[in-house]
């Protein structure tokens, strides 16, 4: 019984963890967005961040995406 019971606490920290590691991820996405647009509205636009920072903020986004859905199955 207390072999169960620990393993269902791991279980339970572990999806307590992948939870907040997920929503830090997901504030990153919105500081990248953040920081995209306050580069686009500069009058001298510096095309080469605007494009790595589109580039990053699209590669987290699918990814942040991709572990969202991961989560919901297992967790389903």
């Amino acid at each position: 019984m207390r072999i169960i019971l620990n393993k269902v606490t791991e279980t339970v920290m572990q999806i307590i963890h992948d939870q907040k590691m997920l929503e830090w991820l997901k504030m990153q996405v919105r500081i990248l967005e953040a920081w995209r647009e306050e580069v686009a509205e500069r009058v001298e636009i510096d095309v080469p961040v605007l494009m790595r920072l589109e580039r990053h903020y699209a590669w987290l986004s699918s990814e942040v995406s991709m572990l969202e859905m991961e989560m919901n199955k297992a967790h389903a």
